[in-house]
């Protein structure tokens, strides 16, 4: 740069000794080029200017002029500085579609109601329904719904019901079919009827009723405080052991442990025999349920109460004559034997076969009119003489069940009125009915003897210790209610 500017002076100097223009005027063109550049890299070389904080404040009228552009940047974008300012950044398109959405109220609560009753010989379903205001329409969807259309047809007097509605609106009807199962008909969200058939869920407690005979069972068991209902289970029971129309006597005692159900504190019956025991004679005879098994009775010693052979093949009135060797004959006049038994019984009387067999003949005998002889197992065959008919199927060579129905009382033959003559063989000797030793039943087997044992020990703990039905009745606490209450009040089945 030196030797630049020292040669531009020595030209400087022979320009003024030639005084030439034109050389005047190149000089100075490259003077001032020169001072350009020497300018630019002089103000390259300057450092660089101080940060803005470091710049001194601005005047007065800056400030208001920045004050008014902020002003008009708000005023022509509102909505977008406050979402700058105020709101988070959203994640996703639905978490702004929900935050945009208005606040819903809560949905407003259905009203349930429920109507119960019980219906009356004169009720139907349909009449039922149409008491409870529900519509036609209602009424033929639901008993569309049922595909057995005779279950509507078979309700009994005394069964409950239930209708229920929200808000005015039918929702379920609840019909009770038996003592053990209801059908429950609802609405469905799409507005057809659902029949679902169901166990009534019961309460369940058990009792203990005891009682001394002194006419008959059933005015002894009603003396316990119990119903004419248990006489009949009782002598299912004890039908292979006890015959109830001969062998009880005043004195003998009863005592048993029964369940009793209940729905909402209502008493609804009876169910199963726990327990029993009968002192007959000063003989004691026991009875204990025990689910393992089968759902069979036993007495304390394990042997099931079910014999190979019941005691007497119907329900009779007297018995008119016994087994005799030398009987007089009502209408010949004479002696001769009696080898069977004559129950007097009104005629048609049902007559069961006393066990398992098959039938060896079912035809008409001379005196002893219509007949029907049985052939079981052990060389035992059983005769039922004097009949009225004969059951339904029951011919020659047909199996036959213990306690089922092969014919009727009658009088046929020679006879003086409707009776039934009742014998027994074992092979071809006669057996007197009244005495014979028969076969005894399957004891439980001994994989089973623990677990009776622990039933028959919780059984005997109960005879010890649970009060008697009769008491708990007088107590005003556990008074029970009439079925009448149900009519007033809801229930559930």
């Amino acid at each position: 740069m030196r030797r630049l500017i020292a040669r531009l002076v020595e030209l400087v100097g022979s320009t003024r000794k030639s005084e030439s223009s034109f050389a005047k005027f190149w000089v100075a063109g490259v003077l001032l080029a020169v001072g350009i550049s020497v300018f630019l890299n002089v103000r390259s070389a300057m450092p660089p200017p101080p940060d803005s904080s470091e710049k001194s404040a601005p005047s007065p009228v800056a400030r208001k002029a920045e004050e008014a552009r902020k002003i008009t940047a708000l005023r022509e974008f509102p909505q977008a500085s406050q979402n700058q300012i105020r709101q988070k950044p959203r994640e996703n398109a639905s978490e702004k579609a929900a935050e945009d959405q208005p606040i819903k109220s809560p949905p407003k609560e259905e009203k349930l109601t429920t109507e119960a009753g019980k219906f009356s010989r004169a009720d139907t379903v349909i009449g039922v329904l149409m008491a409870r205001k529900v519509r036609r329409s209602e009424i033929q969807k639901i008993l569309d719904s049922v595909r057995e259309k005779r279950i509507f047809s078979r309700i009994r007097a005394g069964r409950r019901f239930e209708v229920r509605k929200k808000d005015g609106e039918f929702r379920e009807f609840v019909l009770q079919l038996d003592n053990e199962s209801r059908l429950r008909i609802s609405r469905t969200p799409n507005g057809a009827m659902r029949a679902t058939k169901e166990a009534i869920p019961y309460s369940i407690d058990v009792v203990r009723i005891q009682s001394r005979i002194q006419s008959s069972l059933y005015h002894a068991i009603s003396d316990g405080g119990g119903s004419p209902v248990l006489v009949n289970k009782l002598s299912d029971i004890f039908a292979f052991v006890i015959d109830f129309h001969k062998d009880l006597q005043s004195g003998d005692q009863v005592e048993v442990l029964v369940e009793r159900k209940h729905i909402q504190d209502e008493f609804a019956g009876y169910g199963r025999i726990l327990a029993a025991e009968f002192i007959v004679r000063k003989r004691r005879h026991t009875a204990v349920y025990f689910e393992g098994g089968g759902g069979r009775y036993y007495d304390f010693e394990g042997e099931s109460l079910k014999r190979a052979f019941l005691r007497s093949p119907l329900r009779y009135t007297r018995i008119s004559s016994r087994f005799s060797k030398r009987r007089f004959h009502p209408v010949l006049k004479r002696y001769r034997p009696h080898f069977g038994v004559d129950y007097a019984a009104p005629r048609g009387t049902p007559v069961l076969a006393v066990a398992d067999g098959v039938v060896a003949w079912a035809g008409r005998k001379r005196q002893a009119g219509k007949t029907i002889e049985l052939r079981h197992g052990g060389g035992y065959r059983t005769a039922y003489l004097h009949l009225y008919r004969y059951a339904r199927g029951i011919r020659a060579g047909r199996q036959v069940l213990q306690g089922q129905v092969i014919g009727y009382v009658g009088s046929t033959g020679l006879s003086t009125g409707p009776h039934l003559d009742y014998r027994i063989t074992r092979r071809g000797r006669y057996l007197n009915p009244l005495k014979a030793k028969l076969p005894k039943g399957i004891p439980l087997p001994r994989s089973l003897r623990s677990a009776f044992k622990k039933i028959l020990d919780e059984r005997r703990t109960m005879f010890d210790n649970l009060p008697l039905l009769k008491e708990v009745q007088a107590s005003p606490a556990a008074h029970e209610p009439s079925f009448g209450a149900a009519d007033q009040q809801t229930s559930r089945l």
